[in-house]
């Protein structure tokens, strides 16, 4: 049974693509592979629980018997070992950062890959387009429900700035200003916090800020939907995957002022009649049902049995 490597950014970044690398290697060891995380300084993430095996950079060595899973927006890492024995996989979670220093070559073939496992449909229709001699293949997202349920609401809109920075203080000002009524409602910025937290906040705000930018999927609006949040915003391209007029108040990329007059629509439907807000949240719930943990599960396995064979 070969070993399968995975290679993690610095693992004390909060970074949801870290996550569900590590939510990988577990679902393979489940299975009885021999699969750990390989992590410069041997860390393990502290923002989320994990059990996973952590292995230095003393695992490198040119090895038949093993196969390197390596991050798409690390690809100088495929030219060091470009001539190794091993089977090499890319993961590959948002194909924007997917041509850093990919260099003059054709396409990850040209590394020795043979695989790319994708985190959305958006990806593996990019995968089958820019690297056509790779076998490509959906892992999608899974939601922890458990985690991401609602609580008890209040009236506060809750957003996550770190890709919109400028375009978050932008929007708030803009909403303070053009409808004063609702200037009583708190807004929560969710920065550098763990799961649990991040959790928790999503679960007691009644409206989620999509501030999504570039996404490969965009995972986080769909937490917010798990927590009973109203969520407007944009969809970050990635997130066309699964918005609907049903689901959330989308704006198109880059339209402050829509996006502005979708968190009203948001606050208005949150203060309308029940069935109103009834509807809206079985939408969410449909749309959620296409993330579970049993599908990432499901769809792991059948992966990794290609990739094995």
């Amino acid at each position: 049974m070969p070993r399968i490597i995975f290679f993690s950014p610095p693992a004390d970044v909060i970074n949801g693509g870290i996550k569900y690398l590590f939510r990988m290697v577990e679902t393979l060891s489940g299975f009885g592979h021999d699969a750990v995380v390989i992590e410069e300084f041997e860390r393990r993430p502290v923002w989320f629980p994990s059990t996973v095996p952590i292995v230095g950079q003393s695992a490198l060595e040119p090895r038949a018997d093993q196969i390197y899973v390596l991050p798409e927006d690390q690809t100088h890492m495929l030219t060091p070992f470009r001539d190794w024995p091993q089977r090499k996989v890319v993961y590959c979670q948002n194909h924007f950062y997917s041509t850093y220093r990919l260099g003059d070559l054709q396409d990850y073939a040209d590394y020795g890959v043979a695989h790319i496992l994708c985190s959305s449909q958006t990806i593996a229709a990019h995968a089958r387009m820019r690297h056509p001699r790779l076998k490509a293949h959906i892992i999608p997202y899974s939601i922890d429900t458990a985690m991401f349920r609602p609580a008890a609401k209040h009236d506060r809109i809750a957003f996550m700035p770190r890709k919109r920075s400028v375009e978050a203080a932008f929007i708030r000002d803009t909403f303070r200003f053009q409808y004063p009524q609702f200037r009583s409602w708190q807004w929560q910025e969710l920065n550098n916090l763990g799961e649990n937290d991040i959790a928790r906040a999503m679960s007691e705000a009644k409206v989620f800020l999509s501030l999504s930018r570039l996404e490969g999927f965009g995972l986080t609006p769909l937490e917010a939907m798990a927590a009973g949040c109203v969520v407007a915003g944009f969809t970050g391209i990635g997130g066309r995957e699964y918005a609907t007029d049903a689901n959330g108040f989308w704006a198109a990329e880059d339209d402050f002022p829509a996006c502005v007059a979708h968190i009203a629509a948001a606050v208005e439907l949150c203060n309308r009649d029940a069935a109103a807000r009834e509807a809206h949240a079985a939408a969410c719930r449909k749309t959620i049902a296409n993330y579970t943990p049993e599908i990432f599960v499901r769809a792991v396995k059948d992966a990794w049995t290609g990739i094995l064979a």
